[in-house]
């Protein structure tokens, strides 16, 4: 039976429409983006260590995976829409699309880092036409924005000599015609670049005048080049199995962040619903009911409820971001539909929290019966589709009462208002609906075992009574025969013995004959008869 009055309902719900505004909502953290992300840097660098793993300069790709890879984790926790990829990638993107012939190995990573629309996405961009080939002469990864545009391009080295060698001129030339943006090189790289240049610097100061003019030129040279250097702290692992732990403790790293970020977001946001409806309980206890208590033990009663709700909502949350890695993992392990299972969780992640709050509420025993879960999960939905309803109730408020400061504040709480009762009038109708579906339930199960319990007797008792109609047959029959021979020998000797005039006989005929029916009272004898009539006993009948 539910207790709690309209009035608390439609405070909770208040909070829990208000709570959904603010950016501490458990689907506004960024830890879900990254955690994808590291998984997807895993499947890569087992592409990359798989196939490269035994070539003396596959370095190079494992830089260049690593790279990417935690470029894109940065851009999830920053949520700027930003994400990159490497040549190769798009290029073996493209083959998939098409169709085309393509390593085995190489299509099931595809497979389980994207789905079908974002291969098809990629795949039709016309930004990226000259830049989905294998091993591409100047470019290395290319970074698009949210709109598919190209935001910058890269070409990463790591070399062992020096950057300003002749054979890196073509990807400086490139940047200067426009065709490349950066020059990223590992910190190795970089460090010794700089070098090269104080070492310059260092000798030109103690250089002739005549040696100057031209050491001057090419320390020119060199700074313009170095300019366009960008310096990046990855290690580069020159050994795959370095490679494959490194990428192996960013997942679990990822994992961690993640299962910890929900739990906290979800208790943040009960922590802070359940703090102001137990504000307003009080409140509402002191000076409506007029229930006087100290401050101090309201306070430790509020702080308590807090403290455990807080707790409770921190160990739900983390078990739902313990399934965000299962589907991580899955997708690591599924790989042919890996992109698709990633898809339709991230479509469908936002309502399940939902309902899987009220699993977990139902898991735990606070919510006792089926019924009262479906109660709750409904609720929750309808809550959920509120929420983005109200963000458009607001708007038109806000330009109904005039746009102003005092409007644009109005309209939000007006909005939350009207969404809260909407959400209170649609879970008393659903909670009066199904509770008249449970009482017609209830009352054809009850008709279903009355008649269950009726056709359990029926088939127990009927054999029987069968049995024995078949038995008291046979018996009346046979009992009717014999009273039928019986009556028919006693009037045969009845009448001989009237004919023969022999009145002993024929009285003892009709002796048996009674006694056949059931008559056993009769004067047997003259005796008995004159005894009675000698007596003072009544006749009887």
């Amino acid at each position: 039976m539910n207790t709690v009055s309209l009035f608390d309902e439609l405070l909770e719900e208040l909070g829990t429409q208000s709570l959904a505004r603010l950016p501490i909502n458990i689907f506004n953290i960024n830890s879900y983006e990254a955690y994808m992300e590291s998984v997807k840097l895993t499947t890569n660098m087992q592409k990359a260590t798989q196939q490269h793993g035994n070539n003396p300069n596959g370095f190079g790709q494992f830089y260049e995976t690593l790279e990417v890879g935690k470029e894109n984790i940065s851009n999830a926790y920053n949520k700027n829409k930003n994400r990159s990829f490497t040549t190769d990638e798009l290029a073996e993107i493209s083959k998939v699309f098409k169709e085309e012939n393509i390593d085995l190995y190489k299509k099931e990573t595809i497979l389980a880092n994207y789905s079908d629309e974002e291969i098809k996405n990629l795949t039709n961009n016309v930004n990226l036409d000259n830049l989905t080939k294998t091993n591409h002469t100047i470019v290395d990864t290319v970074t698009l924005n949210e709109k598919g545009e190209i935001a910058k391009t890269e070409q990463l080295k790591a070399v062992n000599d020096s950057i300003f060698g002749k054979e890196y001129n073509r990807y400086f030339e490139a940047i200067k015609n426009g065709n490349l943006d950066y020059i990223k090189t590992d910190k190795e790289t970089y460090e010794r670049a700089q070098k090269e240049i104080e070492k310059l610097e260092s000798t030109i100061e103690k250089a002739s005048e005549e040696e100057k003019e031209s050491l001057k030129k090419e320390l020119e040279t060199k700074k313009e080049i170095f300019n366009h250097l960008k310096k990046n702290e990855p290690t580069n692992h020159t050994d795959k199995d370095k490679a494959l732990k490194e990428v192996y403790i960013i997942q679990a790293k990822q994992a961690a962040i993640n299962v910890f970020q929900t739990g906290a977001s979800d208790a943040g946001v009960v922590v802070l619903s359940t703090f102001a409806s137990g504000v307003i309980a009080e409140l509402k206890s002191e000076f409506i009911k007029k229930e006087h208590e100290d401050f101090e033990v309201r306070f430790k009663r509020l702080l308590s409820r807090v403290i455990e709700s807080g707790k409770d909502a921190f160990i739900r949350g983390a078990s739902y971001g313990i399934i965000d890695v299962i589907v991580g993992i899955a997708s690591q392990y599924f790989k042919r539909i890996g992109g698709h299972l990633k898809a339709l969780w991230k479509n469908l992640r936002s309502s399940l929290k939902s309902i899987w709050n009220a699993i977990y509420a139902y898991i735990t025993g606070k919510i006792k019966s089926f019924d009262e879960l479906i109660k709750v999960i409904l609720k929750s939905l309808f809550s959920a589709i509120m929420t983005i309803f109200a963000i458009a109730l607001e708007e038109q408020i806000c330009q109904a009462l005039g746009g102003s400061q005092l409007a644009q504040i109005l309209s939000i709480g007006i909005s939350i208002l009207i969404c809260s009762l909407a959400v209170i009038l649609f879970y008393k109708t659903v909670e009066i609906t199904i509770n008249s579906f449970v009482a017609i339930f209830a009352k054809a199960n009850l008709a279903k075992a009355r008649r269950e319990e009726v056709e359990m007797v029926f088939d127990k008792i009927m054999p029987k009574m069968i049995e024995n109609q078949e038995s008291l047959e046979i018996f009346i029959d046979d009992y009717m025969r014999d009273l039928k021979n019986t009556s028919n020998m006693s009037f045969q000797e009845l009448q001989t013995a009237l004919n023969n005039s022999n009145y002993t006989q024929a009285n003892q005929s009709i002796i048996n004959l009674a006694e056949k029916f059931g008559v056993d009272d009769l004067f047997k004898t003259r005796k008995e008869f004159d005894d009675f009539m000698f007596s003072n006993e009544n006749l009887k009948i």
